[in-house]
């Protein structure tokens, strides 16, 4: 008998380590982990858009020494007990201790996955740089032993010397395939295994047309060549810190290849970055919230990154995604937000639709009737932490604004998934797409609406410790948990939390979802409603503001020919009537051509063209009316002998002018309705297609494998419900439309109105409660001024006497008088407490009024006059009602008089006729603006204008049992510009 130990291949070390990685985003997410684990406060990924590609990982931890190197880096399964306790401060750099994450000693290995040539550096604070060149290829050859292949390892000060050393180190690593040169045992076993691997891959055919895998190693070392701009993502190389690990991977994996610009559009590499995305993006527990009292739940100090150098500018693809974290999650309108106890109850809280629903109390969830919780040391769960938040996916059921909902599609869709962290750091595979170990799919494909919750539409997370959850144990290959009793107990927990809280609150079985979408429905009714609304708007006024134009630009030309007809009529016998009342009527039907309804509120930029296309047609409808009476005058002098057949003429002509006008519009409707026949026809040909060119990809993703039957089938049937909803929405609006037409309900006068409306009463809203807290500031600061009145006085006076004729203090003493002036002014229109009415002369209003604008007036050279009739008049009234109303009014002939520049401007109040005026000889008010006049926030002033005086007057004037209203009669007018009549009630008008 014999003992004999085991002999590995080399080819061991590709099993434990590519091989054992799913792919690329993997292997990054297991090196990440190592640099976690050495303390390092950063780490990021470059990837050099160059030929052959290049990537370089590169951290701030505390790096290995040569000794380190050799003694733990290379020696495969290395366990970390007996080396992770024992880290000290200056390892840990003022870092809290971290749990670690390796475990096996094999999560290095994963960096073959990345490419196959790699040099490491590395360096210890104080300490000599270390590296190490490795070629991953030669463990992929089955005929080498593990112990036949030698890395070579060096040791420097300088980091510039590395440049000098690698050809050695590759010519060191070269000896593993061309051997020493030397006749050797060694050297002879690796030419013949090369031998012997070169010639069975050719056998097989694996390489093509490609190069021996001999040869290949060979080329690809010996064209290495180690840039700056390789190592410039190194701290530790740009000297910015004195310690951390570089990777540098020449040859990189095909899946960098997605991130490169120049593949942006592929398909495949869209699917590849995506999964770059999905696994690195959250890489460290995003939905962590110190605020937020979890077991758990952590935020380590370690920054990430994924980065690309293409054409000497180097930009971050992959990171902490700022966008998407708890203060995005928690403004959704579902979620789940608690924690599994020892014994397998949830208890926490949770929000449908918006509302937080057990408010001072706890949503508990007990473990399923018939599952047995396991206890035992090596079988407990431990508790866990969750994290479920998500929104409705169709507009129509949310409760979301449709902005927060757009936001919300926008930020948060490519974050979707249930992941799991341990200690705040991503466990894989979890809440990727090509795994559903809580089987959301599988519940979902049986019944979509009961069950709820779908996997792309998640997001959340579980978060685990190694502390709380030691038997949650990860499968060497990062594939998942080991199927183990912790693992299914925290399915079987999971499931059910997702299947009650659907139960009980999201699903189509929950009691709250049909009364919540109902209003969510009618909240989304409302608003494209609105958006309706605001796109007739838009479209009216984009209508209006052509037209205008165009019958501005026509006025002038109708005008001239208008004058020129009236010039050429002669009416002076009987058959020259005909002819004379079909020149009126073809002007007449010039001008309806020329009107121009449905003039937009507000008028906004139109405003002054408007204002000229109406003074342009007062002075058209003038010229006619003045054509007309002339006729009429005619008409009555020759008194014609069968005035019956002139009128029988005239509604003929009548007739036909309005036919004429019909039959246009009719042509103008069969056109439209023949285009609009087309493109229902053409929308309803490309709806029902839409399914099948939304779906046919899945047929070919089925076949291929990357998609499951179960996944395709429930795509389908969500991408079915989605487009049925759009065409519901689409075909059922119309039906209503034309059923309004049907019934000849004017649908744009109606939407018109009502927007307008709705924007008026929401603006006013607006304003008034501006204007409310204006007035209660401007009380209040009344009140504090006058309150210090006498305290500023007396120190104004002790000031006098101590410095006596001072210049800055006659100053300061002349400033104040005047602000007390003011304030004393103020005094009559103060509301607060109880107003005391009282006889209101006409005298006292002038004189208030003239040395409130005393200084104005002076200024601007206008003339204030109060005729004797003005000033015996009186009323029994509240000084803080009426003395605003006669302030606001001449205050607004102030604006205009010096504005116009009017010469020797003019105030009057007058009383006539039991009315008491307030006139000026200004421009007046254009007649277009006093429909509004007297409405709240409306002004012409260019600046300086509120649009709340003559509201307020108003107002003021009605609490009282008074009335104003504008002087439009010429001959009722005192003065030739703006004329405001009062009538008080009980005044006392002729003393």
């Amino acid at each position: 008998m014999r003992t004999v130990g085991f002999k590995t291949t080399a080819r061991t070390v590709d099993h434990l380590g590519r091989e054992q990685i799913a792919d690329v985003p993997t292997a990054i997410s297991e090196l990440w982990k190592n640099s976690y684990d050495a303390y390092a406060r950063s780490v990021s990924l470059t990837i050099f858009d160059e030929d052959p590609l290049v990537v370089t990982i590169a951290d701030d931890g505390h790096g290995m020494n040569i000794e380190e190197l050799i003694d733990r880096w290379l020696v495969v399964g290395t366990e970390s007990k007996l080396f992770g306790d024992g880290r000290s401060d200056e390892d840990r750099d003022g870092l809290e201790p971290r749990t670690r994450q390796g475990q096996k000693g094999i999560g290095r290995l994963s960096s073959a996955h990345l490419g196959p040539l790699m040099l490491l550096l590395t360096k210890r604070r104080r300490q000599k740089m270390a590296a190490a060149l490795i070629d991953w290829r030669l463990f992929e050859n089955p005929f080498l032993v593990l112990t036949d292949i030698e890395i070579p390892v060096i040791e420097f000060d300088d980091h510039n010397e590395i440049t000098e050393f690698l050809p050695l180190m590759t010519e060191a690593l070269l000896e593993n395939v061309l051997g020493t040169g030397l006749e050797d045992g060694r050297s002879l076993r690796m030419i013949d295994a090369w031998s012997r691997y070169d010639l069975a891959v050719q056998a097989e055919g694996r390489n093509g047309d490609k190069a021996a895998p001999s040869l290949s190693i060979v080329t690809a070392c010996r064209s290495f060549k180690l840039t700056n701009e390789y190592l410039a993502p190194w701290s530790a190389w740009s000297g910015a810190a004195d310690k951390g690990t570089a990777m540098v991977v020449s040859g990189a994996s095909e899946e960098f290849a997605a991130l490169l610009p120049a593949n942006s559009q592929l398909s495949t590499a869209k699917e590849d970055k995506a999964r770059f995305e999905r696994t690195l993006g959250g890489f460290v527990d995003p939905l962590y919230d110190p605020a937020i009292p979890e077991i758990n739940a952590a935020m380590p100090d370690f920054e990430y990154g994924v980065f690309l150098s293409s054409n000497g500018h180097s930009r971050k693809i992959i990171g902490s995604a700022a966008e998407f974290n708890r203060s995005l999650t928690d403004r959704m309108e579902h979620i789940v937000d608690g924690r599994i106890d020892e014994k397998g109850v949830f208890r926490g809280q949770i929000k449908s639709f918006g509302k937080w629903r057990k408010v001072g109390t706890e949503y508990e969830i007990r473990p399923p009737k018939e599952f047995v919780l396991p206890t035992g040391s090596g079988t407990l769960l431990g508790p866990v932490d969750v994290y479920f938040a998500t929104f409705e996916q169709e507009p129509k059921n949310t409760s979301h604004t449709p902005i927060e909902f757009e936001y919300l599609k926008q930020h948060a869709s490519p974050h979707a998934g249930l992941m799991i962290y341990r200690n705040g750091l991503r466990v894989l595979p979890y809440g990727r797409e090509d795994n559903d170990f809580f089987e959301i799919e599988k519940r979902r494909s049986i019944n979509a609406g009961r069950e709820y919750w779908n996997s792309r539409r998640i997001f959340g997370r579980i978060a685990i410790s190694r502390e709380h959850n030691p038997n949650l144990k990860d499968k060497a290959g990062r594939e998942g948990f080991i199927v183990n009793k912790a693992a299914k107990t925290l399915k079987v927990l999971i499931v059910n939390i997702l299947r009650s809280s659907a139960y009980d609150y999201f699903g189509s079985n929950s009691d709250d979802r049909a009364v919540e979408l109902a209003d969510a429905r009618s909240n989304f009714a409302e608003h494209k409603a609105k958006e309706s609304q605001a796109k007739l708007r838009q479209k009216q006024r984009r209508s209006f503001r052509k037209n205008l134009k165009a019958r501005i630009a026509s006025i002038p030309s109708v005008s001239e020919r208008l004058r020129a007809d009236i010039k050429a009529t002669r009416i002076e016998f009987a058959d020259d009537i005909p002819t004379a009342q079909e020149c009126l009527e073809a002007v007449q039907a010039s001008i309806a051509e020329l009107r121009l309804p449905g003039a937009p509120s507000p008028l906004g930029t139109l405003e002054e063209e408007y204002r000229s296309y109406r003074r342009a047609m007062t002075e058209l409808n003038q010229m006619v009316a003045d054509f007309s009476n002339s006729i009429a005058s005619a008409v009555e002098k020759i008194n014609p002998p069968s005035p019956e057949e002139i009128v029988l003429k005239q509604i003929q002509r009548n007739e036909g002018q309005l036919t004429s006008r019909v039959t246009r519009w009719s042509k103008e409707i069969r056109v439209l309705q023949d285009a609009e026949r087309d493109r229902i026809s053409d929308l309803v040909s490309e709806r029902n297609k839409l399914l099948r060119e939304e779906t046919m990809p899945l047929i070919e993703q089925t076949a291929s494998g990357r998609l499951s039957l179960t996944s395709a089938s429930r795509s389908v049937v969500d991408a079915k419900n989605r487009i049925d909803g759009e065409n519901e929405l689409l075909f059922q609006n119309y039906i209503l439309a034309l059923e309004n037409l049907k019934e000849s309900i004017d649908i744009q006068a109606v939407a018109i109105l009502a927007g307008e409306e709705n924007n008026e009463l929401r603006s006013t809203v607006d304003r008034l409660n501006g204007l409310a807290q204006l007035g209660i500031t401007v009380e209040f600061l009344d009140h504090e001024l006058h309150s210090h009145d006498s305290v500023i006085d007396e120190g104004i006076l002790k000031l006098k006497k101590k410095l006596g004729k001072d210049k800055d203090l006659e100053q300061l003493a002349m400033g104040y008088a005047g602000l007390k002036q003011i304030l004393d002014f103020l005094g009559p229109l103060r509301m607060a407490g109880r107003p005391q009415p009282r006889d209101i002369g006409g005298d006292y209003i002038d004189q208030y009024v003239s040395d409130f604008f005393g200084r104005t007036l002076a200024e601007s050279g206008i003339e204030l006059v109060a005729t004797p009739a003005f000033r015996r008049f009186n009323v029994f009234d509240q000084p803080s009602r009426l003395l605003p109303v006669f302030v606001n009014l001449v205050n607004n002939s102030i604006y205009w008089l010096v504005n116009a520049r009017v010469e020797g401007p003019k105030i009057l109040l007058d009383v006539r006729d039991d009315e008491v005026f307030v006139a000026d000889n200004g421009p007046g008010v254009d007649e277009i603006d006093l429909k509004r006049l007297f409405t709240l926030f409306f002004t012409r002033k260019i600046e300086g204008g509120r649009g709340i005086g003559l509201y307020l007057s108003q107002a003021n004037l009605a609490a009282g049992g008074h009335t104003i209203r504008y002087v439009q009669e010429d001959d009722r007018k005192i003065l030739s510009g703006a004329n405001f009549a009062m009538k008080f009630r009980g005044a006392n008008i002729n003393d």
